[in-house]
């Protein structure tokens, strides 16, 4: 092989000997340059002090690592004016002043880091032969060039991170066009934000979420930008809406389920083409649960200081609750209890009586029953259906759980998607609490007709639906429809143009997924420099 034109740049130096040991490769390399440029005055000079040799590091070969035996040149600089009298001869293709490695090692150990991070990084390097620390490789990535967006920014995304979830937030930029991170702020602040737009007068659009601080930064530091909201967060506004009225309503749901027969919610199986999924059953929620001493105890200390007069805010300091339970107790008589664990009935709960019937019936073999249960719909394994022709067998048969009311979350679900949750459970009662309660209907029809809005499979007039809520007596759409006004023209936005921050909140992922592989301790910078890189290279 020849090692000499394997060198950065062959003729720029004298491949002198090669010693080749077990683990090492050797190379002794001198310079051939007669002149070279004095790094202060730029003067070029010809006049030889002296050389020496210095070491450097460079590629493995062969999963050997590979060592240079370097020898350069001391020049004298004549230039009168120059201060630097005496001076040693750069190399700027092979390496950089004082450095022990090669230019071309520091990139492959900086991608490496970049990309797997230091520590793995070091790992996946000693394999190859090329031995470095962790620390060594943060130093690297440090060192990096900025990889910012140098390019004008038309279309600009804003969103929040979490440094610490519920404690600590920081703000992602995204060029929106190029698919690329541009900047990571140390906050979420208004200032920072507007400090940062005023030194982009070329934005012209901002997609952000429905944040009062990101609405005024935008407004603030970039006024000739259009702002658009993000039609996923609207979505999630319209059944966060929903679930508060049904949270408020809650009671009602609880009192019809109850009244509700076994039959109605776990009903007789029928033939294969006409049977639910065996899915749907596991998605029955088990409702929720009472709430505990503490928590009854916090509410009451809420609803207290509430209605002494003090302020959302400093209720949720004072008890030491996070603002949006103080915000979800203040129309509540009564706390909403718990969530229970969720209670699966398994896929063969559906199909009890059915096998009851045929056990009575004189047909108790667990396989033949098993047979025709699969073409019936049945989705489970033969296990179940041996285990519960045991029990039938042995007299002791285990009666399936019973039904509890969804949760005012599942509820809110069904209401608005019915192809997400709708259980014949679900249904029932749906359809029952629409019978008895006209304004569960007339809130629903409200709400689905803003959902589809910003689903954007209606053409409904925006102002026209706002105007509906406002006039519909309903506390939780007025507040709604008053939200959504104040920033009606980035949602107005948000229905015509096809921009989003789904993009950015797909970087977002990125950014957690670098975070939690350094264990959640890396700087700014360094955070900064790897999803640069990441988004850089997608």
């Amino acid at each position: 092989m020849d090692l000499h034109a394997c060198l950065p740049n062959p003729e720029q130096f004298n491949l002198t000997h090669t010693t080749i040991t077990p683990h090492v490769v050797w190379l002794d390399v001198e310079s051939r340059a007669g002149s070279t440029h004095c790094p202060t005055c730029g003067t070029v000079c010809a006049r030889r002090h002296s050389h020496y040799t210095r070491t450097l590091k460079d590629l493995p070969l062969l999963g050997r690592r590979v060592r240079w035996h370097l020898t350069v040149h001391k020049f004298f600089c004549d230039a009168p004016a120059c201060p630097q009298r005496i001076f040693c001869e750069r190399l700027p293709d092979v390496t950089a002043p004082w450095h022990r490695a090669t230019l071309r090692l520091s990139a492959q150990q900086r991608i490496a880091a970049f990309e797997a991070g230091a520590e793995s990084a070091a790992r996946i390097l000693a394999a190859v032969g090329s031995t470095v620390s962790p620390t060594t490789l943060l130093d690297r990535l440090r060192r990096a060039p900025p990889s910012g967006n140098i390019e004008p920014v038309r279309w600009l995304g804003l969103d929040d991170w979490a440094w610490r979830k519920g404690k600590r937030y920081g703000t992602i930029l995204v060029d929106l066009e190029r698919h690329q991170v541009i900047d990571l702020l140390a906050d979420r602040e208004t200032a920072s934000v507007v400090a940062w737009l005023a030194q982009h007068p070329e934005i012209e659009v901002i997609t952000r979420d429905r944040s009062t601080a990101y609405q005024e930064a935008a407004t603030l530091g970039a006024p000739q930008a259009q702002q658009i909201a993000d039609r996923w967060h609207l979505l999630k506004n319209v059944r966060e809406t929903l679930e508060r009225y049904l949270l408020r309503e809650y009671d009602i749901f609880k009192s019809i389920a109850k009244t509700l027969p076994l039959d109605a919610v776990l009903p007789v199986p029928v033939c294969r083409s006409e049977a639910l999924p065996s899915t749907e059953t596991s998605l029955t929620p088990s409702g929720m649960g009472p709430p505990t001493a503490r928590q009854q105890a916090r509410f009451a200390a809420v609803k207290t200081k509430l209605k002494a007069g003090s302020s959302i805010k400093a209720v949720a300091r004072e008890v030491g609750v996070a603002l949006g339970t103080v915000q979800k107790y203040l129309h509540l008589e009564q706390h909403p209890g718990n969530a229970r664990a969720r209670s699966r009935p398994g896929e063969l709960a559906p199909f009890i009586a059915w096998l009851q019937a045929q056990w009575a019936a004189g047909a108790q073999n667990a396989a033949a029953l098993y047979t025709e249960l699969k073409t019936q719909g049945y989705g489970g394994g033969y296990t179940a259906v041996r285990e519960y022709c045991r029990q039938l067998r042995l007299g002791t048969p285990k009666r399936p759980s019973p039904w509890a009311c969804p949760s005012p979350r599942t509820l809110s679900w069904a209401l608005l998607d019915p192809t997400t949750i709708r259980t014949p459970q679900v249904t029932t009662l749906l359809e029952r609490c629409s019978a008895d309660h006209p304004e569960l209907t007339r809130v629903t029809a409200l709400l689905q007709d803003g959902w589809n809005i910003f689903r954007r499979t209606v053409q409904t007039p925006l102002r026209s639906w706002l105007t509906a809520l406002t006039s519909s007596g309903v506390r939780e759409l007025q507040a709604f429809a008053v939200g959504i006004d104040r920033d009606y023209d980035a949602v107005q936005q948000a229905i015509v143009t096809p921009l989003s921050n789904g993009q950015v909140e797909g970087q977002v992922n990125r950014l957690k997924t670098l975070k939690r592989g350094m264990y959640g301790r890396a700087s700014l910078p360094l955070l900064r420099s790897r999803i640069q890189y990441r988004s850089g290279c997608a």
